[in-house]
């Protein structure tokens, strides 16, 4: 997760004349000394100005000449000579303008925001149809992503000529440093999507793409606020127009003006509960239609998103000559740190993404959209100098401050440090050493086990690797090693072809399937360093293998991976794992067969790092569909025949957002029949270590059940705060609530004949599930979860292969 904290945007601060001076002050009823949220505070006679925030604070420029212009809809407006106001905090108190009909008392406006919303709700359906019935259409996107750095910190030493490579800011302390810049042209037409112009560059080649996936990700998010939730940063916001937003916001209706004789309705909203992530801000409809014309939106601090100190959001839109009203342009806007600005506490939501302070990453993305049939005629590349978008292209002065930045010794290494952490590789020139997983491990064998895992880079061939491992046991003092190559024919990885062998010890329970789960394409482990060396009890149960296998893979760009892995091994037994039939011990056993795997994924995005791809957790499910057919010889055994084996395995995985909670999960099922040798059943097991384990189990041993039909569920609800956030003092830890469950059932039927009788340190004398579930807390000190597993009912309670209850660690990062 080292992309989550390592980039934010770019953002211009605020200027203010010099000769100027600040007032600050809050706007409140004068009968009932309540905060009036969204107040218009003006400088009279100009459009200079700004709207107080939910607690009615505002902060303002203005001249001794200036006179305070203060007004908002269901109230009479006030006027103040800058001139009579001190230099204390200003409160100035609005009288309710309100009618009396009968004995009853109203007021009209504040019924009317609720009359209007109601349109609002009637008319949504429809003007969003209209939008998504665009069809033919031109957007050119601009990313920026910079991190600001004080120019009295020691990092500046650290790089050769900094100001040549960094931009000046208003704040003579802060300058910026260029990490990563995009532009694209795209059009949009009833047959897809054509990209007709891509230019990007960053001065981290290895981890380009993963600042670019966080951009994708949790910054260029689907601004559509006619939905009922719009997902951010891994959580889900309820929009201020879904037909439960009046539950969650409270609306205003500050004013309405009239434009070329049309109508619009200016509205305010902001969370009732200023605890929930939600958003504040305001947004405007036309009268009639009732369609969205523009909108902004904030984060506010106390929504306590982790790394985030502040996230603006707008959308205008422009109306076609039809009378729709079409997107015109998004930006998005995200300030981050791994700690938040001391100086943002005091600040309200609309200016928390402004508030810059050394080692703010900055990301800015914008989509300017357009109708023009015109710019069929230019070339994409000259698009954002075009009056339909009203953009300004990146200078050849910013790629260029992005080439000499790339050269620098210590970019360099950061840029090796983030790709290890991506890809478990680590780049030593035209050398990768890797993957890190694989380097240490422990089991009852070979002992201490250490390995040398390494291959050639791209820096060597881009087509082509070769590679393998060299591993060594303290304890048997055994070397094992391997080899593999890869090779992709084409420009793309639309094909690859890699061959494989190794002499090796692997776990009697090795998941076969598991590669095809994992996001990141580590060959062994859970990839949980906290496991590797806290294990309590050394595993014992390996067996000693010769593998030799061909993987032919098939990908289409984002959606179909089709892989055929032919393979024979020849299995030893070892002390602890015997092979034995019929009373008869046999040393080995060989086994040959086809291994055929389909991933649908569904659009998810990944990031290709060389011949690998490394998928991210969405709430787009990833399906996978295995079969492997195969057969088994047992040497010196002429008499017996074996017939096929034939294993069925699918799985499904993905994330479900619901508001601030997210619960990611992974069902797996399989059935195996024939004849096939017990290494082949589904085996959960556990890691019998402190680290908590993601596709395995916490508190079951190294040995437990053996199954040839089964299921499994692993999954995780992240409260993200929806407790915590709410409580003093612990909400300033950003802690988040954790609760996992894990299950497992199976059975060994008669459709499965064991080529070997099962070994007697498996447990399937009861037929009942097994479930585990999980009670803990995640970032603590921003990458540590940790969680309290316990046995779901009394069945395997007091069994010898599982504990009861224990606690777990794991590093992760959330927002």
């Amino acid at each position: 997760m080292f992309y989550k904290f390592t980039m934010i945007f770019f953002l211009t601060i605020t200027y203010l004349p010099l000769s100027a001076r600040e007032i600050s002050g809050y706007v409140k009823d004068a009968k009932s000394d309540d905060p009036i949220p969204f107040s218009n505070v003006l400088i009279k006679g100009t459009t200079n100005g700004i709207m107080a925030d939910t607690d009615g604070f505002f902060k303002l420029a203005v001249g001794d000449d200036d006179t305070l212009y203060v007004s908002t809809i269901g109230y009479f407006p006030k006027e103040i000579p800058v001139i009579k106001i001190g230099d204390k905090p200003l409160v100035v108190y609005l009288e309710e303008h309100v009618q009396k009909v009968g004995e009853v008392t109203v007021k009209p406006e504040m019924e009317r925001a609720k009359v209007l919303f109601n349109l609002i709700q009637i008319h949504k359906k429809a003007n969003r149809r209209r939008i998504l019935n665009e069809e033919n259409y031109k957007t050119l996107t601009n990313t920026t992503v910079y991190v600001a750095v004080d120019t009295t910190s020691s990092i500046t030493r650290l790089i050769d000529n900094f100001n040549e490579v960094t931009v000046e800011s208003d704040n003579g302390r802060i300058r910026f440093s260029p990490v990563y810049m995009a532009e694209q042209a795209q059009d949009m037409t009833h047959d897809g999507v054509n990209t007709l112009f891509n230019k990007e560059d960053g001065i981290f080649p290895r981890i380009n793409q993963a600042i670019e996936s966080l951009i994708l990700l949790n910054v260029s998010v689907d601004l559509d606020f006619y939905k009922d939730q719009v997902n951010i940063m891994e959580r889900g916001f309820i929009s201020p127009l879904s037909s439960s937003a009046l539950l969650y916001y409270n609306l205003y209706l500050n004013d309405s003006t009239v434009v070329d004789d049309r109508k619009f309705f200016n509205f305010s909203f902001a969370p009732k509960n200023k605890y929930n992530p939600l958003f504040s801000g305001h947004f405007v409809v036309e009268d009639g239609s009732f369609a969205l014309t523009e909108i902004d939106v904030y984060i506010a601090r106390q929504a306590n998103l982790n790394f985030v100190n502040g996230f603006k959001g707008r959308v205008d839109y422009l109306k076609l000559p039809d009378g729709s009203w079409f997107y015109d342009e998004q930006r998005v806007q995200l300030n981050m740190s791994l700690t938040l600005n001391k100086d943002s506490l005091s600040n309200y939501s609309s200016k928390r993404a402004d508030n810059i302070s050394n080692g703010n990453w900055l990301i800015n993305k914008s989509i300017h959209y357009s109708t023009s049939g015109r710019l069929n005629k230019i070339e994409a590349s000259d698009w954002g100098k075009q009056p339909e978008f009203v953009s300004s292209q990146f200078g050849a002065d910013s790629y260029s401050q992005i080439d000499k930045l790339k050269g620098q010794e210590v970019i360099k290494g950061i840029d090796k440090i983030g790709g290890l952490a991506l890809t478990s590789y680590f780049n030593v020139g035209k050398i990768d050493l890797g993957p890190a997983f694989d380097i240490y491990s422990t089991n009852r064998i070979e002992g201490s086990r250490f390995t040398v895992p390494i291959r050639t880079s791209e820096q060597m061939f881009k087509k082509f690797s070769v590679g393998g491992f060299l591993g060594y046991g303290t304890r048997n003092k055994e070397f094992k090693y391997g080899v593999n190559l890869v090779y992709q024919p084409g420009i793309t990885d639309k094909f690859l072809m890699r061959v494989q062998y190794a002499n090796d010890y692997n776990l009697v329970s090795q998941n076969k399937y598991l590669r095809f789960i994992k996001n990141n394409p580590n060959n062994k482990g859970n990839s949980n360093f906290i496991a590797a060396f806290t294990a309590s009890e050394k595993i014992p149960y390996l067996l000693e293998e010769q593998t030799i296998a061909f993987r032919f893979e098939y990908n289409t760009p984002s959606d179909i991976h089709f892989e055929a892995s032919p393979y024979f091994t020849s299995t030893s037994s070892t002390p602890y794992v015997q092979f034995s039939r019929d009373e008869l011990v046999y040393d080995n056993y060989k086994n040959y067969g086809v291994l055929f795997n389909t991933r649908i994924a569904f659009g998810q995005h990944y990031d290709k790092f060389f011949f690998d791809r490394v998928y991210y957790s969405t709430p787009t499910p990833v399906i996978n569909l295995s079969f492997d057919i195969g057969q088994t010889t047992i040497p010196d055994n002429a008499t017996e025949h074996f017939d096929l084996y034939y294993h069925f395995h699918g799985s499904i995985q993905g994330r479900i957002l619901m508001r601030q909670v997210f619960v990611s999960y992974m069902l797996d099922a399989g059935y195996l029949f024939g004849d096939a040798p017990f290494n082949l059943l589904d085996q959960p097991v556990g890691s019998m270590s402190f680290g908590y384990a993601k596709y395995s189990f916490n508190l079951l041993h190294h040995a437990s059940f053996a199954h040839n039909i089964y299921t499994n569920l692993h999954m995780h609800l992240n409260g993200g705060g929806i407790i915590l956030n709410k409580i003093p003092l612990i909400r300033t830890l950003k802690l988040r609530e954790i609760v996992s469950l894990k299950c497992h059932y199976g059975d060994l039927g008669d459709s499965y004949t064991g080529v070997f009788d099962l070994p007697q340190f498996y447990n399937n004398k009861q037929n009942s599930p097994y479930a585990e579930i999980g009670f803990g807390l995640t970032n603590i000190f921003k990458v540590l979860r940790v969680e309290y597993v316990h046995q779901l009912g009394s069945t395997y309670a007091h069994s010898s292969f599982a504990d009861r209850g224990g606690i777990f660690f794991r590093a992760e990062m959330s927002f």
